[in-house]
């Protein structure tokens, strides 16, 4: 009999429908630990991810569905997140991913924030995403890769600035945290707050920057963001090299001269074989307290970067002095503002990624290969068998 109210209530369940991966819950194997004692169901739904955006509306359509059946007195869902991972650590990190970076291995996943060039708000844009994402559910982290001109120390100030040893290995650090959020950044060491600017050649700066994220110890995070020095130098290529990124969200403006830096970007991207799941577009308008919305650069070449690299998620960002004034004052944005109209396109491009990432993790199926045939003049596509 329990057999066939399980069965009863699979089916009841199977009317839930994640809206990323167009699959029941059921075939997504989200349902878990299921227990039925009389009229009181319970079960867990492992979902992709702690942030998942849409994880109370899973919640309701359970308890709605499972209540239509007769002999159903109280439904109890529980969520949870799979840990990715084959051979896992003790926080159930996957130890083959970053095998150079011992500080990574209970790090889940990990957002690159980039920008063709400098002065377009990339910094902005990584720690208001990082905290949306915080504000979804997810343990976050982020690192300033900048060695030559750290932001995060200005961006975000917490309470003890000071980087100490990691009480559970002292050869790693300590990240500093606020407000939930782990930070790591060259600017907040003692060397650069003693002699200022960082002057060094590029495969110190690279070293420096490898045993920053590398030797962190971040524990278990969900996801960790690395605001990117702008441009396309040495450090981009080794942290592509020794760090699994699993997506990247390109910062840009509106003028020309940013959408070709973007594209030099994008195509880093590419060689190195990480997915760009997210475009923001800052500085693309300001609202005139008359009413009027101005575009000081134009409509911009979003639209076109979207439809010709196929980019998921988009955002547009104002220009707007409280934006700027928090990113001087260490508190950020949306910390303080998450209700206002900015804080909810934050949000939005916050789901976005997390949404694309849980998407990408899902799908299992192999590419194809797609090769140029010269003789022929036409492309060759094999199928992975």
């Amino acid at each position: 009999a329990a057999g066939g109210q399980e069965a009863e209530v699979l089916e009841k369940l199977r009317g839930v429908i994640d809206p990323d991966l167009h699959k029941d819950i059921v075939e997504c194997g989200f349902v878990k630990d299921m227990k039925i004692e009389g009229g009181k169901v319970s079960f867990m739904l492992e979902l992709t991810t702690p942030a998942c955006p849409v994880k109370e509306e899973f919640k309701k359509d359970c308890d709605r569905f499972v209540r239509e059946l007769p002999w159903v007195e109280a439904v109890t869902v529980t969520i949870s997140s799979r840990k990715r991972g084959r051979t896992t650590s003790k926080e159930g990190g996957d130890m083959q991913r970053n095998k150079g970076c011992p500080g990574l291995k209970d790090v889940q996943r990990i957002i690159a924030v980039s920008s063709g060039k400098g002065g377009v708000g990339k910094s902005t844009v990584a720690v208001n995403l990082a905290y949306s994402i915080a504000r979804l559910g997810g343990k976050v982290g982020i690192i300033d890769a900048d060695i030559f001109g750290p932001s995060l120390p200005t961006m975000v100030a917490p309470a003890n600035a000071r980087i100490s040893l990691s009480k559970d290995n002292d050869a790693m650090l300590a990240p500093l945290e606020h407000e939930g959020v782990k930070l790591m950044s060259y600017g907040y060491t003692a060397k650069a707050s003693k002699e200022g600017a960082a002057v060094m050649r590029g495969p110190m700066a690279s070293n420096t920057m490898h045993q920053l994220i590398a030797y962190t110890d971040w524990g278990h995070l969900d996801y960790l963001i690395i605001d990117m020095p702008p441009g396309t130098s040495d450090i981009h290529l080794t942290l592509g090299q020794e760090v699994t990124m699993d997506g990247a969200v390109i910062v840009t403006t509106p003028q020309r001269l940013s959408y070709v830096d973007v594209v030099k970007g994008i195509d880093m991207f590419d060689s190195l074989k990480v997915p760009i799941i997210g475009l923001v577009q800052n500085m693309a308008y300001f609202d005139c307290g008359c009413g009027k919305r101005h575009m000081p650069f134009g409509p911009g070449h979003g639209k076109k970067l979207i439809e010709l690299y196929g980019i998921p998620v988009n955002a547009s960002l104002p220009i707007q002095q409280d934006i700027s004034e928090h990113g001087d004052s260490g508190s950020p944005f949306v910390t303080a503002l998450q209700d206002s109209a900015v804080g909810k396109v934050y949000s939005e491009l916050a789901s976005g990624v997390v949404q694309q990432l849980s998407k990408l993790t899902a799908d299992t199926t192999p590419m194809p290969l797609v090769e140029f045939d010269p003789p022929s003049g036409h492309l060759v596509i094999t199928p992975f068998s």
